[in-house]
């Protein structure tokens, strides 16, 4: 019988699983054009420096263990209302990151589950979102919380501990982040590539998640957020351009990610800022928005 472990997510795991969970290291990526992710030892040198951690994870997972000194902050508590990907007030993500313990001159480690069953890249959203409100150093944990129990570190459990409030003021920088508007306004533009990152049943024409209507926006190419891996480990810089290149996405375009609140395709941006691409931006309100404006055109296949 083999060797048996507590894994992150409260489950028992065989020690295989948690090390193919693991495999794939940042090297294997190739040199990023723009400091998204960091391996564990990068880490834990940016936590030493006064880094704040943030888990993007839901409060029941963040429960059953999470990185020492964390603030727990899931995607929804940053938007406003059910099915609502578009972020919430400056006032409101103001308080809320302040609370987490953010600051203006400090940087940030997000993590969350990375590919584990049930997670939807929400690392890559909340990296997103404090670059579009204005953080200028903010960083991924390559691996996610798997990879720091791989290197042997250790875990709390429980409530997050209380936290000095920090003095992040938000100051958005729209280029970052596209409107429905800006969406509809591309769809005349050769310039622009719509990825849609959501499975291929959901672009096809099957509503999952709560959409109005079926279908993607005309135009769109579609690109899985699951597909940027194998297994457990993100694809190499070369995989994943070739992957682009072969939806038509050259360096020159413009790029905007889409699913259907905005989660998926953050984590599809946070790779392509690391790949370079620089006029990236996330569609925050995404399906959920788009499909609720009747005049909004839809296509299925």
């Amino acid at each position: 019988m083999g060797a048996w472990l507590l894994c992150a997510s409260g489950a028992i795991c065989p020690v295989q699983a948690q090390e193919s969970a693991t495999s794939g290291t940042l090297e294997s990526f190739g040199e990023q054009a723009v400091e998204v992710f960091v391996d564990v030892e990068r880490a834990r040198a940016l936590i030493a420096e006064g880094a704040a951690v943030l888990d993007a994870r839901e409060s029941s997972d963040f429960r059953r263990g999470h990185l020492p000194g964390a603030a727990n902050v899931p995607w929804t508590t940053l938007v406003s209302g059910e099915q609502q990907g578009a972020l919430a007030s400056n006032a409101h993500l103001q308080v809320r990151l302040r609370e987490a313990g953010v600051f203006n001159g400090k940087p940030v480690v997000v993590y969350g589950g990375w590919r584990a069953p049930g997670t939807w890249g929400e690392e890559g959203r909340l990296h997103w979102t404090l670059e579009y409100v204005g953080h200028g150093r903010v960083y991924v944990l390559w691996g996610g919380i798997q990879a720091w129990e791989a290197a042997g570190h250790e875990l709390e459990s429980g409530a997050q501990a209380d936290r000095s409030a920090g003095d992040f003021e938000v100051r958005r920088r729209e280029a970052y982040r596209a409107t429905t508007a800006e969406v509809q306004a591309a769809l005349s533009r050769d310039d622009v590539a719509l990825l849609d990152t959501r499975e291929a049943e959901e672009y096809g024409g099957k509503v999952k998640y709560g959409e109005s209507r079926a279908g993607h926006i005309p135009g769109a190419q579609h690109l899985w957020w699951e597909d940027l891996f194998e297994g457990q480990r993100l694809k190499s810089r070369a995989q994943i351009e070739s992957m682009l290149k072969a939806r038509g996405v050259e360096r020159t375009d413009e790029v905007i990610a889409y699913c259907t609140g905005g989660i998926r395709s953050g984590f599809v941006y946070s790779v392509l800022r690391a790949l370079g691409y620089g006029e990236v931006a996330n569609y925050d309100a995404s399906m959920w928005e788009w499909t609720r404006q009747s005049d909004r055109p839809v296509r299925v296949p």
